[in-house]
């Protein structure tokens, strides 16, 4: 009866945590969480530059391109690539769509570079590239994203509107996304050891009995074998889901994440 019991416990660990490991791998991490863009509906096979751009698709965006990206157009700007040229080269950058956020960047940029040689006014065509967006605001890395090209279009306003030089503010909002950045990985490295406790804490009750078993003490019959026993089970149980629940709503709190 014991090896049965030790049986069924370490079959039913292994399962949680493979159900648990697999929940993770579906999570997109960022701001503690980010986002996987997923490409379109099955096409023919096309050239390789777009089947790299397809691949990048359902990569997760990595934050770490957008400051770099706004450094790239205050360099083009510094080199004396004049404004209405700007948006070209990053699209000629950008053009092979080999990371995730080359293709979720892409679309708008062309809409930006069409803007700009029409006369328009490239801060309204990047809001509208963002109204004309399929689905539900996004979350995550798509949300850093859309307000990148929200913050874009504010600069090049300042710029417009003050005759303040826009590489220099170009360069001051890169420098403000780096340092978001920086908050961020430290915040993810202090909620690690939170994390881990939690992890810890959730699986002692289950370690607990398999050590108790391992060492000849059968507890199941204590706690399944009289109403006191089946009590004690019963309110030990509910309180160790109200402590994960609890301590997920203070990392998660943190980590501003729901």
């Amino acid at each position: 009866m014991t090896g049965i019991a030790v049986a069924v416990l370490l079959a039913a660990a292994g399962i949680t945590f493979a159900l648990s490991r697999t929940g993770r791998r579906r999570v997109v991490p960022g701001a503690g969480q980010g986002r996987v863009l997923t490409a379109g509906s099955a096409q023919p096979r096309r050239s390789l530059g777009e089947d790299h751009g397809r691949a990048a698709a359902h990569r997760t965006v990595d934050l770490h391109e957008l400051p770099l990206f706004v450094h790239q157009l205050a360099g083009l700007l510094r080199a004396g690539r004049p404004p209405h040229h700007l948006w070209e080269d990053m699209e000629r950058v950008h053009t092979d769509g080999r990371t995730a956020f080359a293709a979720a960047a892409l679309p708008v940029i062309a809409t930006a570079r069409r803007a700009a040689e029409l006369g328009l006014s490239v801060p309204d065509a990047l809001r509208q590239a963002l109204d004309t967006g399929s689905g539900p605001p996004r979350g995550g890395a798509g949300a850093q994203v859309d307000r990148l090209w929200i913050d874009l279009a504010g600069c090049l306003i300042v710029a417009e509107r003050s005759g303040a030089p826009l590489a220099g503010i170009l360069e001051q909002y890169a420098r403000q996304l780096d340092t978001q950045l920086d908050s961020l990985s430290a915040r993810e490295t202090a909620l690690a050891g939170p994390r881990a406790t939690v992890l810890l804490l959730a699986w002692l009750p289950a370690v607990g009995l398999v050590l108790a078993l391992a060492l000849g003490v059968n507890p199941l019959e204590v706690l399944l074998g009289s109403a006191l026993g089946r009590l004690t089970l019963a309110v030990g149980v509910v309180l160790m889901l109200l402590a994960r629940l609890w301590s997920r709503h203070l990392v998660g709190r943190v980590d501003g994440t729901p």
